[in-house]
This record gives structure tokens, C-alpha cells and sequence, in this order.
């Protein structure tokens, strides 16, 4: 089953946002949300591989999904999957994967294309501290096709990739990011989170052009569409999710959308940490209703 697959079931959400603590209060206080996107990766702790329990409820965090389970639908968004590492994956968070998927009924999940993991023993963390970019060759696009194709079977949900911010370009690869993208969904069921936001980010650092890139992509692959703001660091424009939206952003956003015939959701990402930054409570509500207008703006 692929997303472009009327079968693939999901309903059009509309437009929600990364559900943290900073965000909290606006959650619950102002209705202007289809859904909210969790980080399960923030709600519990890990204790490590092998461990017994290994992962545990933090229950400030938890509570923000009890209070959201009845009224909003809750979507996945995963960092600590590693679906690209050389060594097998974590089984053990594979399963608590499953079991929080069943748990919170999420409409879909996903997780970001990028490695974390970099060690050989999966007794230790071996963590990398940051995703980071796969080269697009066909070695690795045969493991991540068939590891997702494994993996939507054992979650019974949709599972999609995100694109990733891409600071250094590996030499000699295969083929560009958007066949691989392509060829991904093509050979494992998986569907694409198109990041907007890392999309510009790349277009920055790396002198091309967005717009093309996006004529690139099979657009009925995108099931969802991240937007968010970013800073510069030096010479390089980072991926912060720092605050508002740019305005190119906003401007791919409104390309995306009427061409995308089976996206499902707009999320706003945001660090909890530039709140007050970007406003407030005001502030978010207008990255919301920019959102809306161009979800009910399309074709």
C-alpha cells in the first residue's frame, strides 16, 4: 500500500503544530489546532539497551497526551529511530514504538532520513549527538526501503521519512536526493514528510533551487509538510526551528500544497525555547492561521 493507495486510510487533519511544553497553555487554551505532532522521544525516558524496565512515562509530559488524546488527533514524529545506521536497529525501541503507536491511536508516524547511531555494540548508545545525512546511493536506499517496509508492517500505521538538512554533501554518490526520495516510496510503502524548512535550508547552503527541487519530487508521495524557522551560524543557515516561518517558506508552502493530492497535515515546528521570541501565545496563533489560509487555500 502506498500513500497515493485509497486505501491508505488517513483523513485531511489540516494544520497542527510540535506539541512542548511552551506550547502547552496555547494547546489548551486557544481551538484553533486540527492535531498536534509529538516528539514521543520527549515524553519518556530511555534507560538504556538491555535495561529492565528500559524506558519510563515522564509524566508532566505524558499528562499534555492524556489532556490531548480526546479532543485532538496525535501524529508521531520520532528522532531516535536511526533508520539508516549500518548495525540493526533497536529492537527494544522498535517495541516501545509499537506499544505507544497502540497506546495514543496515532494517524501516522514517522521519523527522520538520517542516522544516529554510530557505534557497532547494541549494548551501547553510540549516539552521534545530531542526525545525520545518509548519502543517496543505492546501498542505502535498499536498506532503508526494506527496513521500512518491515517496520509499517509491525506498526500497523502509516510511517514516513522526513528529508534532512544537509550541512556537508558526501562526493560520488548515486544519484540526487530526490530520486532517492522517489525510489524510497516506491520500494518500501513508505511515504515522505516534506520539511520545507530543511528544504531552504539546503537551497541556502548549497545554491539551489527549491522550486526545482520540489518539480523533482513525486508530489503524491507527501502525506505531510513541516514548516518552521531557522538562524544563521556562521556562514551556514541552520535548521533551529528558531522562531517564525521566513517568507521563501511560506512561498514553497503555497507551491506544495495544491500539488501534493494526498496531504494529510501542515505542521509548525518550534523550539520551546524561542516562545516568548516569537511572540507568545499571538505569535504562534498567526503561524497557525498562515497555515490554515494556504491548507484552505489549495486547489
Amino acid at each position: 500500500m502506498t500513500p497515493a493507495d485509497p486505501a491508505f486510510g488517513v483523513p485531511r487533519l489540516g494544520v497542527g503544530m510540535i506539541f512542548n511544553l511552551a506550547a502547552e497553555r496555547f494547546a489548551k487554551t486557544l481551538g484553533v489546532l486540527d492535531y498536534v505532532a509529538v516528539t514521543p522521544d520527549m515524553f519518556w525516558s530511555d534507560a538504556g539497551p538491555g535495561a529492565a524496565p528500559r524506558f519510563g512515562d515522564l509524566d508532566r509530559w505524558v499528562a499534555m497526551l492524556e489532556w490531548a488524546k480526546p479532543r485532538l488527533p496525535i501524529v508521531a514524529h520520532h528522532i531516535g529511530l536511526s533508520i539508516a545506521s549500518a548495525r540493526d536497529p533497536d529492537t527494544e525501541y522498535v517495541e516501545q514504538m509499537v506499544a505507544w503507536r497502540r497506546r495514543w491511536n496515532y494517524a501516522w508516524m514517522s521519523d527522520h532520513l538520517s542516522f544516529v547511531q554510530i557505534g557497532d555494540e547494541p549494548q551501547t548508545s553510540g549516539a552521534a549527538g545530531l542526525a545525520l545525512p545518509v548519502p543517496f546511493d543505492a546501498e542505502v536506499l535498499a536498506l532503508v526501503a526494506a527496513r521500512v517496509g518491515a517496520l509499517r508492517d509491525r506498526l500497523e500505521a502509516p510511517f514516513l521519512l522526513e528529508n534532512a538538512p544537509h550541512y556537508v554533501i558526501y562526493p560520488d554518490q548515486d544519484m540526487n536526493e530526490t530520486t532517492f526520495l522517489n525510489r524510497f516510496c516506491e520500494q518500501s510503502g513508505g511515504g515522505l514528510l516534506l520539511d520545507l524548512h530543511n528544504l531552504y535550508v539546503n537551497a541556502i547552503n548549497h545554491r539551489f533551487s527549491a522550486r526545482a527541487f520540489l518539480d523533482e519530487l513525486a508530489m503524491e508521495n507527501v502525506v505531510e509538510v513541516h514548516v518552521a524557522g531557522g538562524s544563521m551560524v556562521g556562514s551556514l543557515y541552520a535548521d533551529s526551528h528558531s522562531g517564525v516561518v521566513p517568507e521563501p517558506v511560506w512561498a514553497l508552502l503555497r507551491y506544495v500544497v495544491p500539488r501534493a493530492p494526498n496531504l494529510r497535515g501542515i505542521t509548525f515546528e518550534f523550539h520551546d525555547s524561542y516562545f516568548d521570541v516569537m511572540g507568545g501565545d499571538e505569535g504562534l496563533a498567526t503561524q497557525i492561521a498562515r497555515a490554515r489560509a494556504v491548507w484552505h487555500g489549495r486547489a
